[in-house]
């Protein structure tokens, strides 16, 4: 049973918008994107796909430092099973390993 991908939500990454920009191409691939200051458009055969970007204070944890970004997702046009194929794409590449 898929989990079911809203048309808007918000979520925190901890990771730099330079590391997301890095990342991106590959989660969303063939799908190409454009970029304006915080806003990324990605176009997409059922639609489109707005993702907004925001900075963040860093995340502490004693002596460790996360920096935070806050990514904003919305789905226009996209049924519910392209939503939950694209974000389990976008979620597989932007996966960290943890110990």
């Amino acid at each position: 049973m898929s989990k079911q991908i809203p048309e808007h939500f918000t979520r925190e990454m901890g990771l730099s918008q330079k590391e997301f920009m890095r990342t991106l191409p590959a989660a969303i691939a063939p799908l190409n994107f454009r970029r304006d200051d915080q806003t990324i458009s990605i176009d997409h055969p059922g639609g489109s796909v707005q993702i907004q970007l925001q900075e963040m204070p860093d995340r502490r944890i004693g002596a460790i430092q996360i920096p935070k970004t806050s990514v904003g997702f919305r789905f226009s046009g996209l049924d519910e099973d392209e939503r939950n194929h694209f974000m389990h794409r976008f979620d597989l590449h932007f996966q960290r390993g943890g110990g």
